[in-house]
């Protein structure tokens, strides 16, 4: 979201950002750094959306079909501030960020005229459908389930209703499933993108060799992937090359996750700059088994040419090639062997590497993606009003 509010703000068009202030994401906007206070015009609306098992549980019994996952983002404050906004300026487009969004289309649709976009970061119901497979524990496997049918139900509800003008997905597959829940509406595939100018080129010494994760460690899945990875294919990496480190950095760290020298695992916790951590490390891993989506993080990775091995869910709606751009598997053991493959072969390592950045160089600048986006804009606009 910060990566599109920068990149249409620095094509010269005037941006505003009505956010959530949540407990878990909680800021002072008098605290935004200067150069986004210039950017755009930041406003946020204070909405507990803590998780309880209460509200779950009467959510489970008493709500029906109704997920509890779009319900606790539902604010009369911020459908107020929203409806203020919407009557105060006279927007062009109105672009709806994650589906949590999606119920205040009818409070866009009554205040304003604009083209209103939904941006698709994931498809959410498959999210919990694959964290349900992968749980042994019962009653978590029935949360889970009922999480996604109820999820799919509001999916397949929203997209059938069409209470956008358009869709703007984050990966060619998250379109066909779009599309297969009944949107009709144009859809334009825009994959997260960087900005190439911004890349920071200066050298950091690296350690080589050497593994990395990094991501975001409230993120459910984020801890899943690494879970598997610490107990399934680190001890058979760390056999075989006991000198080799792991690194584990991200935010929010969750105090199960402890260095252990005798293995070699190093829990860094979130990092002053994430570029600067990935370029001194050389191997990085991306072992998500749920999700949906895009993994940013493996951008991030690549655009400093950082060879990775990821699982397929972790893969998914990059275009990447196996074998190629990054290793891909969900096999531990055969994990282990690609991870040693780059240890031990320099040339495979370096190979790998520069054709992992010249992917990102080609496929992920923020610029064309832009331009892209809002040519699109523009031309359903002009259809809009012929109509």
């Amino acid at each position: 979201m910060l990566s599109m509010t920068r990149g249409f703000a620095k094509a010269g068009h005037d941006v505003h950002v009505l956010m959530m202030n949540t407990a878990k994401h909680r800021i002072q906007l008098r605290n935004l750094p200067q150069d986004l206070q210039l950017m755009a015009s930041f406003y946020a609306v204070d909405v507990p959306t803590q998780i309880r098992i209460g509200d779950i549980l009467a959510n489970f019994i008493f709500s029906a079909e109704k997920s509890y996952h779009i319900q606790r983002f539902t604010s009369k404050a911020f459908r107020q501030e929203l409806e203020r906004l919407l009557t105060k300026e006279g927007f062009d487009v109105v672009l709806l960020e994650s589906l949590f969004t999606t119920q205040y289309s009818d409070s866009i649709r009554a205040h304003s005229d604009a083209i209103l976009a939904y941006r698709a970061h994931n498809i959410e119901h498959e999210i919990w459908s694959r964290r349900a497979e992968t749980e042994n524990n019962p009653i978590k496997k029935y949360v889970f389930n009922e999480t996604a049918h109820r999820l799919k139900t509001y999916e397949n509800n929203t997209f059938a209703a069409q209470p956008f003008d358009v869709i703007v997905p984050i990966t060619g597959k998250d379109s066909g499933q779009i599309k297969k829940m009944g949107a009709t509406i144009p859809l334009k595939v825009i994959p997260f993108s960087i900005d190439l100018e911004e890349i920071d080129d200066s050298e950091v010494a690296t350690e080589h060799p050497s593994v990395f994760f990094i991501g975001s460690m409230d993120w459910i899945p984020n801890q899943e992937g690494v879970d598997w990875f610490l107990s399934q294919v680190w001890p058979g990496i760390h056999k075989r090359y006991p000198d080799v480190r792991f690194y584990l950095a991200g935010r929010n760290m969750p105090q199960k996750y402890k260095s252990n020298e005798r293995l070699k695992i190093e829990v860094v916790g979130e990092v002053d700059s994430a570029a600067d951590f990935i370029k001194s490390k050389s191997i990085m891993v991306a072992p998500l088994l749920s999700g949906s989506g895009m993994r940013v993080k493996i951008i991030d990775g690549m655009t400093y040419g950082k060879p990775t091995v990821a699982t397929s869910v972790s893969a998914e709606g990059l275009g990447i090639r196996d074998g190629e751009h990054l290793m891909k598997t969900d096999d531990p053991d055969e994990f282990i062997e690609r991870v040693g493959m780059l240890i031990e072969h320099q040339g495979v390592y370096d190979i790998m590497s520069q054709k992992a950045k010249k992917f990102i160089y080609d496929k992920f600048d923020r610029n064309k993606q832009i331009a892209d986006l809002v040519s699109f804009f523009e031309d359903q606009m002009k259809k809009k009003k012929e109509k």
